[in-house]
């Protein structure tokens, strides 16, 4: 098996103007597909946002430093047409973050996308990450020593640089190797409708008050603990914007909820509860008068959500649909999401199949394979 060795280096070009822009433009103008691949500084600011995008156009890799090119959100606009176009085919691996990236910080809508990693997963591969479906297609064993590196750190040189190339460089040959045999599995399709779903993702990141119900523990709190709790998740947001900092490593849940519970109206007691110094050496008084105010004002909690048990009908349908599914796929020999997406599954559980055309990624072959019996499946039975 070859290995990529650190002094190895593929031929790319470092993209920081506008001239460089134009020169991939022209390249990509001639072309009807792109591997594309992106890096953000995820965990190391407050608001993440794309430091880096990487293109192989097919002969080539250019890397388009998103820190340092002209345009702000409107840097990309000049290869918006093709990262646009559903005719022109954009290669990605796991596309879902970057394909919610891209709408947030560019308000691109990436189209004409395929995913390789939904193909390996519906052909039944026990290993979908890029590194193992390489390794697989390629025979290259990939290094992993840099998927949480900081990509706003400039310059991008050595290993993070042969890094952010590799994760573009085998992408054209994976996907062709892997639409061979989803060809051969006659599941083009199935893994298209998937891919389909790819370009639907959004990002879901951001502050969200209801988000404080996902924290471990909180059902148990109080009624007054929840409302310190509720405040200081709150006063946590204040801080990490002023830190550049994930909220989570401000101050991480487990501490919050010890602070709820504890409720200290000292600073000696944030120390022994192990409130970090970055923190409370700047705002101790301030934290200090959040846990109080909130005792003397308990705040206004989010809704929890809704935890109703589902209706006795439709959960004898969507155990119907499920058995069934689970026998079909081992009749075929494909993963069960070949047979039914998740998606379709839990339409058609709540719903029925009374309208099939309106059942998200069930798809004209599977309507064709399987329609009479998912109506037999959802109908209501005595």
């Amino acid at each position: 098996m070859e290995t990529l060795a650190m002094e190895e280096r593929a031929t790319h070009r470092w993209i920081d103007t506008k001239t460089g822009l134009d020169d991939l433009l022209r390249v990509l103008e001639d072309r009807r597909s792109l591997a594309l691949d992106s890096e953000s500084n995820s965990g190391f600011a407050y608001q993440e946002r794309l430091c880096l995008l990487q293109i192989n156009d097919g002969t080539e890799v250019w890397l388009l430093d998103l820190l340092a090119l002209p345009g702000g959100n409107q840097a990309l606009e000049p290869i918006r047409p093709m990262l646009e176009d559903p005719d022109y085919e954009i290669q990605l691996h796991g596309g879902e973050f970057d394909v919610g990236c891209l709408k947030r910080d560019y308000g691109i809508t990436l189209a004409g996308l395929w995913d390789s990693q939904q193909a390996a997963s519906f052909l039944g591969w026990p290993k979908t990450g890029y590194g193992a479906v390489v390794e697989e297609v390629c025979g290259v064993s990939l290094p992993k020593a840099h998927t949480r590196h900081d990509w706003s750190s400039r310059p991008v040189t050595g290993p993070e640089l042969q890094y952010a190339i590799s994760d573009v460089r085998y992408l054209p040959r994976v996907a062709a190797g892997l639409k061979s045999d989803v060809r051969a599995a006659d599941l083009e399709e199935e893994v298209l409708i998937a891919c389909a779903a790819v370009e639907k993702a959004t990002w879901n990141g951001g502050f969200r008050p209801e988000a404080l119900w996902s924290i471990k523990g909180v059902r148990q709190l109080a009624a007054k603990e929840k409302g310190v709790l509720m405040a200081l998740y709150r006063w946590r947001e204040t801080v990490a914007r002023e830190l550049d900092m994930p909220a989570g490593k401000t101050i991480n849940n487990e501490l919050l909820m010890a602070l709820a519970r504890s409720s200290p109206a000292r600073p000696e007691q944030l120390k022994r509860l192990g409130v970090p110094r970055r923190v409370t050496t700047r705002w101790a008084s301030d934290l200090l008068g959040v846990i109080a105010e909130a005792q003397r004002v308990p705040p206004e909690l989010p809704a929890q959500p809704s935890r109703q048990p589902l209706d006795r009908q439709v959960q004898k349908r969507g155990d119907r649909l499920k058995k069934w599914r689970r026998g079909e796929a081992d009749r075929r020999g494909v993963p069960m999401q070949a047979v039914l997406p998740v998606a379709a599954l839990k339409h058609l559980q709540q719903w029925g199949g009374e309208d099939l055309e309106s059942v998200p990624q069930l798809g004209a072959k599977r309507i064709r394979l399987y329609g009479a019996t998912l109506v037999q499946l959802t109908a209501s039975q005595p």
